[in-house]
């Protein structure tokens, strides 16, 4: 039996449960949250919330990548948006959704 992978979305931000983290990653040291997703329209921000047991790294492109031995909280800054979600263990890689725009025939990130 396969263990499938678990998937969160959070506004514009898809957070992928991943195996395992990508080898040279560069661990990052926010204090009391991360920042996932700036809110290109609305001023609202996506962030996770950092405590014992949660651990951000980044890639030389700058996707994001979360190991967390507890659970953690995604939230918004402007709480009416989007409700807060928790995020069990795991190890997890945070992104932009993307759409397909059928108008343009390309792929966009997804804007909030």
């Amino acid at each position: 039996m396969q263990n499938k992978k678990q998937v969160y979305l959070h506004g514009e931000c898809i957070i992928k449960e991943i195996e395992s983290l990508p080898k040279n990653l560069t661990k990052r040291e926010d204090k009391k949250s991360i920042m996932i997703a700036e809110s290109e329209t609305v001023g609202n921000e996506h962030r996770i919330k950092v405590k014992e047991g949660v651990e951000f790294f980044e890639d030389a492109n700058g996707t994001l990548y979360m190991r967390n031995t507890t659970p953690t909280e995604v939230y918004c800054l402007h709480a009416e948006r989007h409700d807060t979600i928790e995020i069990p263990e795991g190890i997890w890689e945070i992104d932009k959704a993307v759409e397909y725009d059928y108008l343009t025939q390309q792929i966009v990130r997804v804007r909030d």
